[in-house]
């Protein structure tokens, strides 16, 4: 099979169907469809909807107000990995592969492992998102300028200060006077008071309080890890759901990854718990990516092109996702150690 074979709208039906790394914390935005734009409108709400008067056959109908809005707008942004094959290396003969196999083409087997790589870098990008959506209630964008990483725009979603708890006192759950049920009993109401009613659904714990959780007195004899109903998650995400407890899915989250000036974050503080609601409208949206060649929305678009001397292959791939979450009370991230 030639290299010309590979056209932009081949590798990109191939990235696009190559098994999706997102981790923990992207299972709690639904993806979308992408679409032709790259400016989406964010509406974010703080509380739910007020009773409807009823009225009589002879009156008007009941002008309303419009639900507790914020509305803005931002650029979707934009993630382009690009790699370079040199001849010299693709020729290589990779471990496993046998050098007299003449149906193994490593053109094409480079390619194939490229789109893995591309795709595994995206869909880490969209997990740093979606982690710092929850756990923080913002995004923030940087660009490179004048050589420089520069943080250039912060999504926020506004979530309520009241929503960032530090747990003092005997509150905290290494105290063995702490009261597990009452401090989630009272933040779930908290929650549902914030979104209209949607309450939480999972807990997520950082390294650090998983130990004393479930050796608290209120959850080690009532944490049932036999009810895990996990449905498509992928194993590297079924790892870390611990059981059910109290109404929620419990999981554990010590994964880090690394920012863009070089160092190491953890996903969620070691210190915190974060109760979330995955019934909230948390979507992940998709905007057009810039490529003369990609003649449509897709959520990743891929093409590679070859250069003559020194003789190479460069393979590049594009998308422009962004998470967003509409209740902006949502998530409620507690100091909990």
């Amino acid at each position: 099979m030639p290299i010309d074979y590979f056209d932009p709208r081949i590798l990109t039906g191939v990235i696009n169907l190559r098994p999706v790394r997102h981790d923990l914390f992207a299972s709690f935005f639904k993806p979308q469809s992408p679409k032709p734009v790259e400016i989406f409108e964010l509406q974010t709400s703080l509380r739910g909807a007020s009773m409807l008067p009823s009225i009589t056959n002879y009156d008007a109908g009941t002008m309303r107000k419009g639900e507790t809005l914020s509305v803005s707008q931002c650029k979707a942004p934009r993630f382009r990995p690009k790699r370079v094959f040199m001849a010299a290396e693709i020729l290589k003969t990779q471990k496993g592969h046998t050098p007299y196999d003449p149906s193994v083409n490593p053109v094409e087997r480079a390619l194939a492992d490229d789109m893995d790589m591309h795709r595994q870098d995206i869909d880490r990008m969209v997990e740093i998102m979606c982690a710092q959506a929850a756990v923080d209630g913002k995004i923030d964008l940087y660009d490179m300028i004048e050589g420089a990483v520069t943080k250039t725009y912060t999504v926020d979603f506004k979530r309520p200060q009241s929503h960032n708890v530090v747990l003092t006192g005997d509150a905290p759950w290494t105290s063995p006077a702490s009261n597990l049920f009452s401090t989630v009993e009272q933040y779930a109401m908290m929650m549902q008071d914030a979104t209209g009613g949607f309450g939480p659904t999972d807990i997520v714990l950082g390294k650090n309080v998983w130990m004393p959780f479930h050796r608290h007195q209120d959850v080690k004899d009532n944490l049932d890890n036999r009810r895990i109903d996990a449905g498509q998650m992928t194993p590297r995400v079924l790892s870390k759901l611990k059981g059910w407890w109290n109404g929620l899915n419990v999981w554990v989250d010590s994964a880090t990854y690394t920012d863009v000036s070089g160092t190491a974050r953890y996903y969620l503080d070691p210190d915190c718990a974060l109760l979330i609601s995955r019934d909230a409208e948390s979507v992940i949206e998709y905007g057009q990516p810039v490529d003369i060649k990609c003649e449509g929305p897709a959520a990743i678009f891929a093409k590679s092109f070859e250069q003559e001397d020194p003789s190479g292959v460069f393979t590049i791939a594009e998308s422009r996702p962004l998470p967003i979450t509409r209740h902006v009370g949502w998530t409620i991230k507690i100091k909990a150690v």
